[in-house]
């Protein structure tokens, strides 16, 4: 059943625009000459070229400029990814019947975008589905699909006269197999500018809910001239509702929603199959030839998102899509793809007398938009062999639930803070225990660091590879380069004043390293790939760095704080573990004198919590200079022994914190165990 409306198809003819006029539908589509095409700057338009991290080649240069069609062979990576956030819509009644099919996609992590005619109302959309990888594989054999509970009761919004609707999806699939995370977003650019006339644009779609389908670069952009509506042509692309229309960067240009429908001399609909109909009530969207289709501008769509959305978590998610972390970002943080021009891989790069060089493309830059001088300005440090770039990080903060109490066999309760003026209380609110993925971090005001940290480890197989085949290292994590560095993150909860921000260890000839106090091997795990990633980019918030010199932070340099991390990864293989640490933050602590000053703390201290035979078992350290953690069934070995110290004397060490009676009595340090047990209580300091 069509989803189409008549009024839909009136208002389209309405704006018809004038390039329509002259084409002879008996005669095949042919195109207007040049100068009736509306004319839109293409430097705008190149200037998106760089959007998300993305690396231009020369191909595309010349592709946008019309002076090359060809498409680079990272064309078809970049569309087998933005495929994923792509589903079917089952539209169905509250019965479940179905009574139509759509498209839609996902523009954030729980926000799908389809049409109004689709969904005019929560009701609508209450008893639907989204269906994710409904796809064939290599060999033509139906992949498993996912399909998603719509949550409108949570967040839906649309507005008739740009027919779009926005509504939430229910994070896990109906069967509880797949997070919705795992097939990520687009990201929706609010700015205007991203098509030309004449460029071709592609349409990925479920048609009459078929198979995901596309119609690569078979759409043409005729018209760009209407503040909210782009036309573009084909002869073999069917129309498929809320679908999104694609420039060859593969970033969203406009929303499907209808065009122009061909007809006969008698005004009559003539339909794929050589029939002709009245009316286009009942008719599939597949069955009509669309002799020009309609979409519906996504700067548009944003503007009025932006001003009409409720405060509240999904307006903040869906402005922190808008900034990165989409299908297409994250990858190219991945894959660090130098630009090649279309000559020799380093072939020289400069901007001289208005003119940007790419080896031997040369683009005039006089008179072009302000932003693509500074954006090709950038062009000029692609090549380096790193780059300082932000891991991948899920800012709905609003899904941390921190430190869990009850992650072992027996209760382990956070450390009591004594002084509560002396910590950071989290904007607009009292609590001061900072929640993230698998551990909690409470800071210190003044200091500006850590005052104690607390995680939860689990170093359980299934646990750290919840999702085989998926990459796990820390780059693959982190969405990063071979050669990209981490860059650490001021965390938005918590005010800016009371953050040591990055380009204090980044600067200052790197006099320090940013040491983890949580690890991150140590909180990497989950049920879901997402759950592992989320954990993975918390770690990088700067709440959770501490400068160490490299000497004591890295492990391969003899550094003690690896060295035990090292050791308690060794000890943790099937366990679970709790682990609290933090710095000595002490009155004679030195200030270092650079981008920001800073006290540096000498001592660092880590307790770890373990089970055995049903008893909690409590081993204290205190290092000068380094740590983390990660073991289940822990064991200390004779060169780890005179580093054992008692809580007693750590809590007078650390002045701040109170560690509940479960811990004391639990202390190693003062249960003998071995024969040397009093010998390493007299080497404790």
């Amino acid at each position: 059943m069509s989803l189409i409306k008549e009024q839909q198809l009136e208002g389209s003819k309405r704006r018809t625009p004038e390039v329509l006029k002259n084409i002879n539908v008996k005669q095949g589509l042919e195109f207007t000459p040049a100068h009736l095409l509306r004319v839109i700057d293409p430097d705008v338009r190149n200037s998106f070229l760089f959007a998300g991290g993305a690396k231009p080649s020369g191909i595309e240069f010349e592709r946008i400029l019309g002076a090359n069609d060809l498409v680079d062979e990272f064309f078809f990576e970049r569309a087998l990814l933005v495929g994923k956030p792509i589903c079917r819509i089952a539209v169905r009644h509250d019965s479940g019947a179905i009574r139509g099919w759509a498209t839609g996609f996902m523009v954030s992590p729980r926000l799908m975008l389809t049409n109004h005619h689709v969904f005019a109302t929560p009701e609508d959309a209450a008893p639907s589905l989204a269906e994710f990888n409904y796809r064939l594989g290599v060999a033509g054999e139906p992949e498993k699909s996912y399909r998603f509970k719509l949550r409108p009761d949570q967040f839906f919004l649309s507005d008739e006269g740009l027919d779009f609707a926005m509504v939430a999806v229910e994070p896990v699939s109906l069967d509880g197999a797949v997070g919705l995370s795992s097939f990520g977003y687009h990201r929706l650019l609010a700015r205007s500018g991203k098509v030309v006339p004449k460029e071709w644009l592609s349409i990925v779609q479920h048609p009459g809910g078929a198979y995901r389908q596309w119609a690569i670069r078979e759409n043409q952009c005729i018209d760009a001239t209407d503040p909210n509506f782009i036309w573009y042509m084909s002869d073999t692309a069917p129309g498929s509702s809320g679908a999104p229309v694609l420039n060859d960067s593969f970033q969203v240009v406009a929303l499907h929603h209808s065009g122009k429908a061909q007809q006969d001399t008698q005004g009559r609909f003539v339909l794929k199959d050589g029939s002709t109909r009245d009316s286009l009530d009942g008719v599939a969207e597949e069955s009509i030839v669309w002799i020009a289709n309609e979409g519906v501008r996504i700067s548009s769509i944003c503007a009025y998102f932006l001003n009409a959305a409720p405060a509240g978590e999904f307006l903040t998610e869906l402005k922190a899509a808008m900034e990165g972390g989409d299908v297409l970002s994250a990858a190219y943080s991945r894959s660090h793809t130098e630009i090649a021009s279309a000559t020799a891989p380093h072939a020289p790069i400069s901007i001289a007398q208005g003119r940007l060089e790419l080896g031997t493309l040369v683009l005039e830059l006089k008179g072009r938009a302000p932003e693509l001088s500074a954006l090709s300005a950038a062009v000029l440090d692609s090549g380096a062999l790193e780059a300082f770039r932000e891991p991948i990080v899920d800012r709905d903060y609003v899904t941390r639930a921190g430190f869990n109490a009850d992650f072992l066999e027996l209760p382990t309760p956070l450390p009591e803070v004594i002084d509560k003026d002396k910590v950071v209380k989290m904007k607009g609110s009292s609590e001061y225990v900072i929640p993230y993925e698998h551990f909690s971090v409470v800071l210190h005001a003044e200091r500006k660091l850590a005052l104690y940290t607390a995680s939860n480890v689990d170093w359980n197989e299934t646990a750290k590879n919840p999702e085989p085949g998926l990459a796990y290292s820390r780059k693959s994590l982190g969405g990063l380069g071979k050669n990209d560095q981490e860059k650490w993150l001021l965390d938005p909860r918590v005010p800016e004043e009371n953050q040591v921000p990055d380009k204090f260890y980044t600067n200052d000839n790197k006099a320090f390293d940013k040491g983890h106090l949580v690890r991150r091997d140590d909180v990497c795990w989950g049920s879901t790939y997402a759950e592992v990633q989320r954990a993975n980019g918390d770690t990088y918030h700067v709440t959770n760095c501490s400068p160490q010199v490299k000497g004591f932070n890295q492990a391969a340099e003899s550094g003690v704080w690896g060295q035990l991390e090292n050791h308690i990864g060794k000890q943790a293989k099937a366990e679970r573990l709790c682990i609290f640490a933090g710095p000595v933050l002490s009155d004679s602590d030195k200030v270092f004198a650079g981008t920001e000053d800073v006290r540096i703390p000498v001592r660092y201290w880590k307790v770890i919590c373990a089970v055995s035979d049903g008893q909690l078992q409590v081993f204290p350290f205190l290092l000068e200079q380094d740590l983390s953690s990660v073991p289940l069934e822990f064991s200390i070995t004779p060169e780890w022994r005179t580093r054992l110290v008692s809580l007693n004397d750590l809590e007078g060490l650390i002045g701040l914190l109170a560690f509940p009676g479960v811990y004391h009595d639990a202390d190693r340090s003062r249960h003998p165990d071995s024969a040397n047990a009093q010998a390493i209580e007299e080497q404790v300091v």
